[in-house]
């Protein structure tokens, strides 16, 4: 008689179901990527839509957070620092090109007697257009094929009036005009293709473009290898308890509540240290190192269990606390913050004063909202 007693030991039946939903977990994920459109809004955190460059090579910076956070602190600092730099060096070249474009045309309109130079031809025709041009709406990406040469015109044509009156009588002042716009165009131009290599440069690298970078890929990143943490470690207790017959058919809907649970608290922890709820010290945060945070939270999901009460109790120890304090002592935090907020914001530029703006007009607001509470 054949023995018709099943041969498998306990346990070998659940590691067959975990390898098979890992494989099919993977070829999921990988089928998504392939699926979805790289490009797309929902693959990709448009980078483009946190800064602008002018024409003349000015950079606009409307949102750090999301170049460094997409880019990288680490090169998205050094190279914002550059650019701001030549930012400033842009500025004062163009303020300069206009004072000596002014100062070229009265000299030459006093200097030429023998012929006039007038309309599109004047240089300073070809300056003053420089100085206003707007981007190209071409021009959708910080890319070297991009660039736009705004200075090459006016620069051509000063050089080339310079050649041309140089030689002759009675220019002295119109050539020594000439001579400092050559240089500040010289210097614009290299200014402004710098800028535009350097903005360049503020895209993810190629070996990061297959993660999906927007909030909501990011949310499914979390997601997904939150499960890939959990089912790694499901796979490594299962085998080495199978290994030493010490597996317990009971310990499956542990298992099965984990591959429920783990990746929910995951995305809740990944969610609160982005937004700075809570601090991994030197480790630096980013859309690109989401993945490998959500996987090391599912691996050890008991013991993000256990942070995730440690963090929910000590919210609502200062919850807590809050509601003893009450109303009125919030207020004197809230009024002194304000204070300092408005003693230590310096706008820089016009985009800046502009931010500073509406922020104090949320403080305040708020802040007299608390007040108007607080007296009922």
């Amino acid at each position: 008689m054949h023995n018709t007693t099943s041969t498998k030991r306990p346990g070998q039946t659940f590691v067959h179901f975990l390898l098979i939903a890992t494989v099919a977990w993977i070829i999921l994920y990988i089928l998504l990527h392939l699926a979805i459109d790289p490009e797309g809004r929902f693959a990709k955190n448009n980078v483009n839509d946190a800064y602008y460059l002018t024409a003349q090579g000015e950079f606009l910076l409307f949102d750090a957070t999301t170049l460094t956070w997409n880019v990288g602190k680490t090169k998205a600092t050094p190279i914002l620092q550059r650019l701001d730099e030549r930012n400033v060096t842009i500025r004062q070249l163009m303020k300069n090109l206009r004072i000596d474009a002014y100062r070229l045309k009265e000299s030459l309109d006093s200097e030429l007697v023998n012929f006039t130079i007038s309309g599109e031809a004047h240089p300073t025709y070809l300056i003053e257009v420089a100085l206003n041009a707007g981007t190209d709406d071409s021009c959708t990406t910080a890319t070297t094929s991009c660039y736009q040469p705004t200075w090459d015109a006016p620069l051509r044509k000063v050089s080339a009036l310079y050649l041309e009156l140089q030689n002759l009588e009675g220019h002295q002042e119109s050539n020594a005009a000439l001579t400092r716009l050559t240089g500040y165009l010289s210097q614009l131009k290299q200014q402004s293709y710098a800028q535009y290599i350097d903005a360049s440069a503020l895209r993810a690298s190629r070996a990061q473009s297959f993660f999906w970078s927007s909030p909501e890929g990011s949310s499914a990143e979390i997601i997904f290898f939150a499960v890939f943490g959990v089912l790694a470690n499901l796979l490594v207790n299962s085998a080495e308890y199978l290994r030493n017959n010490n597996f317990k058919q009971n310990e499956r809907w542990v298992a099965y509540t984990k591959l429920v649970y783990g990746p929910i608290i995951a995305w809740i922890l990944v969610t609160a240290i982005a937004v700075g709820w809570l601090d991994l010290g030197e480790y630096q945060i980013g859309t690109y190192s989401l993945p490998l945070l959500a996987f090391v939270l599912g691996f050890y999901s008991r013991k993000t269990v256990n942070l995730f009460s440690r963090f929910g109790d000590h919210l609502l120890g200062k919850a807590s606390e809050s509601i003893e304090k009450g109303p009125a002592e919030i207020l004197a935090s809230r009024q002194a913050y304000q204070a300092q907020f408005l003693n230590t914001q310096r706008p820089r530029s016009y985009q800046d004063l502009k931010q500073t703006a509406f922020d104090i007009q949320y403080e305040i607001v708020k802040t007299e909202v608390m007040e108007m509470e607080a007296r009922k």
